[in-house]
């Protein structure tokens, strides 16, 4: 559930939109306690233990509304640790990207206070599209690279504020097949390889 207050996003701090820590004396910082049913899959940060991992996306089916904002956000938070997130170790002596590869099935329809889940292009889905901007902003500005896929086989518009979300231009893939999936996975895959090779 995004971090905020109960009646609405803290625009102080902006908790659902960073990866500040959390401070038991400040509730907005918080993680509420809260498990939709559409998300039976308990998180789990990085880890190098790829079988356990590969049995938690297995794991994963499609339900529920669509918050784009909060995967960014807690991807983040996996990757420099905090809140429910440990780090793995890294070596001192590697460099290393931080990448995050957003997928969505969908356009924002709902997040903890904002949207019911079931319609598009209300002024409530233009709130959710504003914090997510502003999440977008942040992680681009501390060297997030970020990946924006959408997959769009129901016929929605394409997504600007995914576009806009992108690192560059590039990064931005919309696939109207689910299978280009693995296409586009394979692209970046090899596309961070090349990375790290040249580093």
């Amino acid at each position: 559930m995004d971090r905020g207050l109960l009646t609405g996003p803290d625009t102080t701090n902006n908790y659902d939109t960073n990866v500040a820590g959390t401070d038991a004396t400040i509730n907005a910082s918080l993680f509420a306690a809260e498990e939709y049913g559409s998300c039976p899959q308990p998180v789990r940060g990085l880890s190098y233990d790829w079988t356990a991992m590969n049995t938690l996306v297995d794991n994963m089916s499609p339900a529920g509304s669509t918050n784009q904002n909060i995967g960014l956000q807690l991807g983040w938070m996996s990757l420099v640790g905090g809140g429910p997130f440990t780090v793995p170790p890294m070596d001192p002596n590697y460099t290393y990207s931080k990448v995050i590869i957003l997928l969505t099935d969908g356009l924002n329809t709902q997040d903890r206070w904002y949207g019911d889940g079931s319609t598009l292009g209300t002024a409530d889905d233009a709130k959710i599209d504003a914090r997510q901007r502003l999440t977008c902003s942040n992680a681009n500005a501390a060297n997030i690279t970020l990946y924006m896929i959408q997959v769009n086989t129901g016929g929605d518009p394409t997504s600007t504020l995914l576009q806009n979300c992108a690192s560059t231009p590039d990064k931005f893939y919309i696939l109207t097949s689910a299978d280009q999936i693995i296409t586009v996975f394979t692209q970046i895959g090899t596309a961070l390889t090349q990375l790290r090779l040249a580093n």
